[in-house]
């Protein structure tokens, strides 16, 4: 029972959030900040407390509205009877809650401020499933899942300590955010490019549906290629340590090796079917090889 609601949280997606909080972190540490590392693996724990309880309520009213259904290739865990879609939204409740306690516990240490980032998180986190359904889903995400816990983590990790509002902090935060963000967003792309039929059913419209079947598969190689195209120029102009060019090859690679698959989806729709946990896999990959890179290039 307990590997049921394990599985409904949709573990494999946690690194398209974990990830955001991790390479912000080490990105500022890379640039000189001395960053509090005990906060930003509670910051993580946070922000995967929020992903669980995203994915959770989404799932639930995917199946409400019948996106989700016995035919369709995404979630399962009401449809083959995992759990039932009473406890798949108590679950999705009750993780919110608990995320929300959490980050109170980790404001009473920073500052009231982190509401701000919390809140906004929590916000956006509802509002996704109306917003999917209304064509923006990917902009939810680039928000929920890049904007937010890139400032939210540098103020957590660092920015607490500081008397005044430094806007040049928070905007050398946000410049390690295009090394990441767009392959959340991709994530999240395909998965509906391959639910466009069952999407159209359910008389719901994402974007992947209003610009059509080639335009999406172009857009999701681009999505995947930008973090890579963002390092080498971060690298080349000194913003970035020029040890993130390992990552950024890394990134090519697996940027040429997912838009072969996504592109046979032009003939065959089933091709796509696994590729939103694939690039998911992609994200961990860029995020911890990026992570590392950062720290490393702290010493170097």
């Amino acid at each position: 029972m307990f590997k049921n609601y394990f599985i409904a949280t949709r573990p494999w997606s946690f690194p398209v959030s974990s990830m955001s909080v991790l390479v912000t972190a080490s990105y500022l540490f890379s640039r000189g900040y001395d960053i509090n590392w005990w906060l930003a693996v509670w910051a993580v724990f946070g922000i995967i407390l929020f992903h669980a309880a995203g994915n959770l309520i989404s799932d639930y009213y995917d199946f409400k509205k019948g996106i989700d259904a016995n035919d369709t290739f995404g979630s399962k865990t009401i449809t083959d009877g995992m759990l039932s879609a009473k406890k798949v939204i108590v679950f999705g409740w009750i993780m919110l809650v608990i995320a929300c306690i959490n980050g109170l516990a980790i404001t009473y240490v920073v500052g009231w401020q982190l509401l701000i980032f919390g809140g906004l998180g929590a916000l956006f986190t509802l509002l996704y499933p109306a917003m999917k359904a209304h064509a923006l889903g990917d902009l939810d995400i680039l928000i929920e899942y890049g904007i937010i816990p890139a400032l939210g983590t540098a103020f957590a990790v660092y920015g607490y300590q500081l008397d005044t509002i430094d806007y040049h902090f928070y905007m050398d935060a946000l410049i390690a955010m295009p090394a990441f963000v767009s392959i959340t967003v991709a994530v999240l792309h395909i998965n509906n490019t391959r639910d466009v039929a069952t999407d159209k059913r359910a008389h719901i419209s994402t974007f992947a549906m209003l610009i059509g079947k080639e335009n999406s598969i172009i857009l999701y190689a681009i999505e995947l290629a930008i973090p890579a195209i963002w390092m080498l120029s971060c690298a080349t102009t000194g913003q970035m340590h020029w040890l993130v060019i390992v990552p950024a090859f890394l990134c090519l690679k697996n940027t040429f090796a997912n838009s072969r698959v996504a592109l046979q989806y032009v003939q065959n729709d089933q091709a796509i079917n696994a590729l939103d946990e694939a690039t998911a896999k992609m994200q961990l990959m860029n995020g911890l090889s990026l992570t590392l890179c950062f720290v490393a290039g702290h010493f170097i």
